[in-house]
């Protein structure tokens, strides 16, 4: 069984939304926890170290425990917690819409969990031809004002399939828990961040250290999905290995 932990980024007020996040085989989600666990006990004092590991509270330094840090100290987290992600045994998926290029009526939240969900089946797919043995996986999302509506999304996408075919992999509709109680979809979190900075204000920092983990097959980048007005000259993994490929970076599946 492969988890595949999402959360969003750009809700508020933002020129992108991004849905974001890693899949790892069921047995590596507990050793990868106790890594994070280990570097913020070299960061923080003991009775914070439950607190959630969240790149936009990090970053600021607002609130305890992160105001104890100083900024440098802030970022070098940040920087170590974006190399567990890089050398983890772990595949990631984005997907980053500009609100500008989204067609009028279309639900970017739909849209966005289609896009995820036909990609981590697909990549279910071909680990199973792989492999010969068949592979299965299960969404978990950071708990969201649009739970219920995501909900709803999902169920109507196991139970019709997506617009660009049926997906066959996933053994259950997406699971919602609190960020607060899972160092994985801490971990996610960290993505959507890196992803958000990407696209919306060009600091790449981070994206840059993660961007080789988005899941990749014959030179094209089929884990980043990146919607935009400027994909025919956008450089991004997503759109410029498409390019090369002859394909359209617009494509939905």
């Amino acid at each position: 069984m492969y988890l595949l932990y999402l959360d969003e980024s750009g809700l508020h007020a933002s020129p992108y939304f991004v849905l974001a996040g890693l899949a790892v085989f069921e047995t590596h989600t507990g050793p990868l926890s106790s890594e994070v666990d280990h570097l913020l006990n070299r960061y923080i004092p003991a009775p914070a170290r439950v607190e959630p590991l969240r790149a936009t509270a990090v970053r600021s330094g607002s609130k305890p425990p992160w105001d104890q840090l100083r900024q440098s100290s802030r970022w070098s987290l940040l920087d170590e917690a974006y190399e567990v992600i890089r050398h983890c045994p772990a595949v990631l998926f984005g997907v980053a819409i500009e609100r500008a290029w989204l067609p009028a009526g279309e639900d970017e939240y739909l849209l966005a969990i289609e896009s995820v969900a036909r990609r981590f089946d697909g990549y279910l797919q071909r680990r199973a031809c792989a492999e010969s043995v068949p592979q299965r996986g299960i969404i978990v999302a950071a708990e969201s004002p649009f739970r219920q509506r995501i909900e709803t999304l999902a169920l109507r996408i196991q139970q019709e399939g997506t617009r660009w075919g049926d997906i066959g992999n996933l053994a259950e509709v997406p699971l919602f828990t609190s960020a607060a109680n899972s160092r994985m979809l801490q971990l996610a979190d960290l993505c959507a961040n890196a992803l958000h900075a990407r696209y919306v204000t060009g600091h790449a920092r981070h994206f840059d250290r993660i961007a080789a983990q988005f899941d990749e097959t014959d030179g094209v980048v089929h884990g980043l999905w990146h919607a935009s007005l400027d994909y025919q000259t956008c450089p991004c993994p997503g759109c410029l290995t498409r390019r090369i490929a002859g394909q359209d970076p617009t494509a939905r599946s």
